[in-house]
């Protein structure tokens, strides 16, 4: 599988309450050294495969995690200016080009600021923008910013209430394509970078429903239904839907059961036993990482028969806030933590973050 391909925007963003400090100086200047005598900087630029931001001693930083060498190391400070939302978290994401992109909310109408990881100057880029744009997810060449996505003022981003503006703009020049509207109130969204399409869900557990928008054309359609399963998680591999979560009546216990089913142009994916964590899905496999109290599973299913193929338990991991695919292992990140999994192996390795997770 090419790295990225099950990387970004596969699961849906989560916004937790962060505060940051005020830092007064340059962009340049912040993302090429500390800018604060209490943040420290490495340089594997290099080894880094994945990227977060978190809360290092007050700072927000964009965490480089080298799943080889198992670390994670601060690699820039993001800029501060007045007016940033200090609610709602950076967000990180991942172009099929392999370009990352990190958009930080301000409060009110004002726009939200764009940067992009220049890991060849080892420096955060700002971009101009004029626009809300909320949630990134990006697809092949399109990316779109979903205005009505949790943790939002959906009331200002839909004209009516009943449906959600999508913006869609080109991943390389960030030219406005074109703006969509969509039925009902996005609450998970999710895309594949292989694919210029964006699964879009609207309502609340076992009653979910995902409309699948086609970027290129700003045209949608309707796909399956959860069919019984409480929808924790999403992912969207080629513009097929894959709901995975647990059961109306699902009973805790010490062993997970998963179960696949494939119908009405959509996957869903029942846990029982456990949390449905995150969700990663390719044209083959789905794989997600369901929790079991203090512990998780990473679990790979066939897609298309819903077999299991293999399953790893983390001991010690008690969430899963992201779940990311990289060409040596899938790393599972929790608040402080990262475990990068080799589901071939059948091994988890643990390691700290620098500091506290903010990007979802």
């Amino acid at each position: 599988m090419p790295e990225g391909a099950m990387v970004a925007g596969a699961a849906p963003v989560m916004r937790r309450k962060t505060s940051y400090a005020a830092l007064a100086v340059s962009t340049a200047l912040l993302a090429s050294c500390s800018g604060s005598d209490d943040v420290e900087l490495g340089t594997d630029w290099k080894g880094s495969q994945t990227y977060v931001t978190a809360i290092v001693s007050g700072h927000t930083v964009v965490v480089g995690i080298n799943p080889v060498a198992h670390h994670a190391q601060a690699l820039a400070v993001v800029p501060q200016k007045d007016g940033d939302d200090d609610v709602l978290a950076p967000q990180l994401g991942q172009s099929a080009d392999g370009t990352w992109w990190l958009s930080t909310p301000r409060d009110g109408d004002r726009p939200d600021r764009l940067f992009t990881l220049n890991t060849a100057r080892q420096t955060l880029d700002e971009k101009d923008d004029t626009e809300r744009l909320r949630e990134l997810v990006p697809g092949k060449s399109l990316v779109a910013a979903v205005h009505g996505s949790p943790g939002h003022d959906q009331g200002a981003a839909t004209a009516d209430g009943k449906t959600t503006s999508v913006l869609v703009r080109d991943a390389k020049t960030w030219k406005k394509v074109r703006d969509v509207r969509v039925p009902g109130s996005v609450t998970l969204a999710a895309s594949d970078p292989s694919s210029d399409t964006v699964c879009l869900a609207t309502g609340q557990g076992s009653g979910m429903k995902v409309s699948v928008l086609d970027l290129a054309t700003g045209r949608t359609r309707q796909a399956g239904q959860a069919g019984g399963v409480q929808v924790q998680q999403l992912a969207c591999p080629a513009g097929t839907p894959v709901l995975a979560g647990t059961p109306t009546r699902n009973n805790r216990g010490t062993t997970v059961k998963v179960t696949l089913k494939n119908a009405d142009g959509a996957t869903v994916v029942s846990a029982v036993g456990g949390r449905v964590d995150a969700v990663q899905a390719s044209k083959n496999t789905v794989v997600v990482a369901v929790n079991i109290g203090e512990d998780s599973d990473l679990i790979e299913l066939d897609r298309g028969s819903g077999r299991e193929l293999r399953r790893v338990t983390v001991k010690g991991m008690d969430s899963s806030s992201l779940l990311r695919h990289t060409r040596d292992g899938w790393v599972m990140i929790s608040d402080d933590t990262a475990t990068v999994v080799d589901l071939d192996k059948r091994t988890s390795q643990t390691f700290d973050l620098p500091g506290t997770l903010t990007s979802f």
